[in-house]
C-alpha cells in the first residue's frame, strides 16, 4: 500500500477510535474512443451540464465505495443532515446519523466490534482490556460525537455536500467517452474529463438529458465511485433516544490506536 493510501486508512482507524465512523473501487474495462455521433463539443456540453446538475443538488443519496477504505450509502442535504450506512472493508457495517451539522451518532455491528477486538488483542493486554470495557458500555448503542470530532473523516465528508463535491469541476473543456453499457435496462455512457491525471468521470444516459447517474473522482486523494440516487428527496433524521446512546468519551479504547510498528507499508 502506498504512503498516501496507508495514511488515509490509518487516519480513518484513528478517527473511528474517537467514536467516529467510516465508507473498493470498481474499475471499468479499458477505455476506447466512442464511435458514432455525440463526440467533441456535444460531449463537453453534456458532461459540463451533468456536473453542474450534480453540484446544484440540495439533497442527494450516494451509494458506492472508497477504493482502499470501504463502502458508503449516505443520504445528505445542505443543512448538515445525513443518514445511512458506512463500512470498512472486511470489518462489518456502521449506522450513521448526522443531525444539522452538529451531532453525529454511530452504531457498530458485531462484525465491526469483533474485528477491532482482534486488533486490540494483537496490540497487547492493556489495549484488549480497554476495548472490552468500552464494548460493554457501547454494544448495541449509538455513540454520540460532535461534528467537530468527525470533520476529518473522509467517509463522512459525504455528509457535507459542498465538501463532497468540492473537487468536482464546474465544467470541462475536453472529454473522452467510454463505450456505452447497459445497466438495469438503460444505456449509459461514461464521460471522462481530459487531460488524464485530474480525471473525473461522470456517467449519464446515452440519450436524453445528461442526468448524472454515477461519478468517479477523488476525495482527499482517495479514489471514489458513487452512484447518484434520490436527488431532491428530503433527508429524514430521527436522533436516537438518550436510552440508546453513550458519549464518545465512554467509547475510549473501543477502537484501539494502531502502534506505528504495526502499520506496515
Amino acid at each position: 500500500m502506498g504512503k498516501r493510501r496507508r495514511g488515509t486508512a490509518v487516519l480513518c482507524a484513528m478517527l473511528v477510535g474517537a467514536g467516529m465512523t467510516g465508507i473498493s473501487g470498481c474499475g471499468d474495462s479499458a477505455e476506447e474512443p466512442a464511435k458514432g455521433p455525440g463526440k467533441g463539443g456535444t460531449e463537453v456540453r453534456r458532461m459540463s451540464a451533468a456536473l453542474k446538475t450534480l453540484k446544484g443538488y440540495d439533497t442527494v443519496r450516494v451509494d458506492g465505495h472508497f477504493s482502499s477504505i470501504g463502502g458508503v450509502d449516505i443520504h445528505a442535504d445542505r443543512k448538515g443532515n445525513c443518514v445511512g450506512t458506512v463500512e470498512y472493508t472486511g470489518q462489518g457495517s456502521t449506522e450513521v446519523i448526522h443531525s444539522g451539522g452538529e451531532r453525529v451518532w454511530s452504531r457498530y455491528d458485531e462484525a465491526t466490534l469483533g474485528s477491532w477486538r482482534r486488533l486490540a488483542g494483537q496490540i497487547g493486554p492493556d489495549a484488549l482490556a480497554l476495548h472490552d470495557k468500552a464494548a460493554k458500555k457501547t454494544r448495541g448503542k449509538y455513540i454520540e460525537s460532535s461534528a467537530a470530532e468527525v470533520k476529518d473523516n473522509p467517509l463522512l465528508s459525504l455528509c457535507d455536500l459542498d465538501r463532497a463535491f468540492a473537487d468536482v469541476p464546474d465544467s470541462v473543456s475536453k472529454v473522452k467517452s467510454r463505450n456505452p453499457q447497459t445497466e438495469d435496462g438503460k444505456r449509459i455512457v461514461g464521460l471522462v474529463q481530459q487531460p488524464e491525471g485530474d480525471e473525473v468521470t461522470v456517467h449519464v444516459p446515452v440519450t436524453g438529458d445528461p442526468v448524472p447517474l454515477r461519478i468517479e473522482y477523488e476525495i482527499d486523494d482517495e479514489p471514489v465511485r458513487l452512484d447518484i440516487l434520490d436527488a431532491g428527496k428530503p433527508v429524514l433524521i430521527t436522533p436516537p433516544p438518550a436510552s440508546e446512546t453513550v458519549s464518545s468519551a465512554e467509547a475510549t479504547g473501543l477502537f484501539p490506536e494502531i502502534p506505528e510498528d504495526m502499520q506496515g507499508e
